[in-house]
């Protein structure tokens, strides 16, 4: 009797062992699921997909970005911040590729994260094939919001030539 209630016992706290692992294992950290976000925007900016771009941004007046635009803005706030990326599915003027260089994710708490990075921005001309290289820098604030990593801030500037 002692030996079936010590067996009955261990496989009980086997159980609730692998039960407590077993999702953990299986979840991704927190500095993966923010870094996706960057891959999810690159992959956006690369196929020309503005649905994916869009769903990446936290919809909020409060949502700011520091960087040049196309109309040459430097300070963006709210729905402009993801309207901006309406050209990405007909740019009639050549084709972009960027590449995401030396990225750094700073978990800050639970639910905040930084991510610094360097990337290159290919443009193709699309008469002549010529390419031009330009190299930036960027800084992403990334919150979870309902359970999602979603961006609420970016900040981007051209790297120096000199």
């Amino acid at each position: 009797m002692r030996t079936r209630t010590f067996v009955g016992l261990l496989s009980c706290m086997c159980l609730v062992l692998c039960i407590y692992v077993a999702p953990a294992a299986n979840a991704a950290s927190a500095e993966e699921e923010v870094m996706q976000v960057m891959n999810n925007w690159f992959k956006a900016f690369n196929t020309n997909d503005y649905q994916l771009m869009a769903s990446l941004w936290w919809n909020s007046p409060k949502l700011t970005k520091f960087g040049p635009d196309k109309a040459g803005t430097f300070l963006l706030q709210g729905e402009p911040v993801i309207t901006d990326w309406k050209f990405l599915p007909a740019d009639p003027v050549g084709t972009y590729a960027n590449s995401l260089r030396h990225p750094l994710v700073t978990i800050l708490d639970d639910n905040v994260a930084i991510i610094t990075l360097y990337n290159s921005q290919t443009y193709t001309d699309p008469k002549t094939k010529a390419q031009t290289v330009a190299l930036a820098r960027g800084t992403f604030v990334v919150q979870k919001i309902n359970g999602k990593w979603l961006i609420v801030h970016e900040h981007a500037s051209k790297l120096p030539t000199e």
